[in-house]
């Protein structure tokens, strides 16, 4: 009876072996690097890493693509921790570099790209992106990469403002976002805008304000200027004003607020873009949700909403684990062939399919 049951249980495993190995080799269509992201938060890595990547097996993999989809109203902060990409020399002595590019369009559209980074750098790098859509592509050229890490980058939402309120304050609250001018980056400014914002946070805090774009229509004088940007700690006596394309300096305010004035006359141009951040520690945490608006200075909430953002979750999950503690049963004397099918399956997909 014994040996009967140890002949089944080997029949079964050399079965299961066969399966997992013709799912191994068994012609699938091709599957690139790469996904489209929609939570607040996450994070994107080269295939492998920390570990060296490996090259593009596949012409269709050449390119890896993720796509960050975010609610309407919102941009995007992208944090490089540092990245490290190859090089080599081909046949003919051309150099021939991987490279990491970054587009302001989740359609990747060349017309869009906002940076392209090769090579290799220690150290944080911060890229904003004032649109709710982004495109981060990985480009693997080279056939020999034994050293190179890769790149690492975590994303998160901030609060993006462009609503123009004529002769009323737009007040904003949040501890870090962007203003940019109505239109921006997609059109011009329209003629004759009166607009006003007021960002304020917290009583021990203070704001810091750069200018990330500035190009307003020409002027031989700031003084007589139709289009302008001021900004100060007061709506009453502004300390600073800028016009043509002018390259504001960073603005530090004295307390928690601070007052931004834009106005035009008939003329257009591209507009301007700044970053505001809350200086200091808040005395109680402002983190975003999926169902937050800012609307005229009152954190609107919908219903639905959580006081925590989602997240997408990393590829290479233990889903099998998961799926054994959820499904609350014992394992069987089979269960061992059923996790080494299943773990052979995952490796193939992810050694093969990256």
């Amino acid at each position: 009876m014994m040996a009967m049951r140890d002949l089944v249980i080997c029949v079964v495993i050399y079965f299961c072996l066969a399966e997992g190995l013709a799912r191994c080799s068994r012609s699938r269509p091709s599957k690139a690097c790469g996904r489209t992201m929609s939570a607040y938060r996450g994070s994107i890595r080269s295939p492998g890493f920390p570990n060296p990547y490996p090259p593009a097996l596949r012409e269709t993999d050449q390119e890896c693509k993720w796509i960050i989809n975010l609610p309407y109203g919102h941009g995007i902060k992208l944090t490089f921790s540092g990245y490290d990409l190859n090089d080599e020399t081909n046949d003919v002595g051309s150099e021939i570099y991987d490279e990491l590019q970054v587009f302001r369009d989740g359609s990747c559209d060349e017309s869009q790209r906002q940076r392209s980074l090769i090579g290799m750098l220690e150290g944080e790098l911060v890229i904003y992106i004032p649109h709710k859509t982004a495109c981060i592509k990985f480009i693997r050229r080279t056939l020999n990469n034994k050293i190179h890490g890769g790149f690492s980058l975590t994303y998160e939402v901030v609060d993006a403002n462009s609503k123009c309120g004529g002769n009323n304050t737009v007040m904003v609250t949040s501890q870090e976002g962007y203003i940019y001018s109505p239109g921006y980056p997609t059109a011009s400014y329209p003629p004759y805008l009166n607009c006003t914002w007021m960002v304020e946070v917290q009583p021990d805090q203070t704001l810091d304000v750069s200018f990330l774009d500035f190009q307003l229509s020409y002027t031989y004088s700031c003084d007589f200027a139709p289009d302008f940007v001021e900004i100060g700690n007061s709506n009453r006596t502004y300390e600073y004003k800028y016009c043509d394309q002018d390259v504001p300096e960073t603005f530090l305010s004295r307390g928690n607020r601070v007052w931004v004035h834009f106005r035009t006359g008939q003329w257009r141009n591209r507009g301007f873009w700044l970053y505001y951040k809350a200086v200091g520690e808040p005395t109680a945490a402002d983190q975003p949700n999926p169902n937050y608006r800012q609307e005229e200075g009152r954190g609107k909430q919908y219903p639905g909403a959580t006081n925590e953002a989602p997240q997408d979750k990393q590829d290479g999950s233990n889903s099998y684990q998961q799926f054994v503690e959820s499904s609350g049963f014992s394992l069987s004397p089979m269960s061992p062939v059923i996790v080494l099918t299943v773990v052979m399956t995952k490796f193939c997909e992810t050694v093969l399919y990256l």
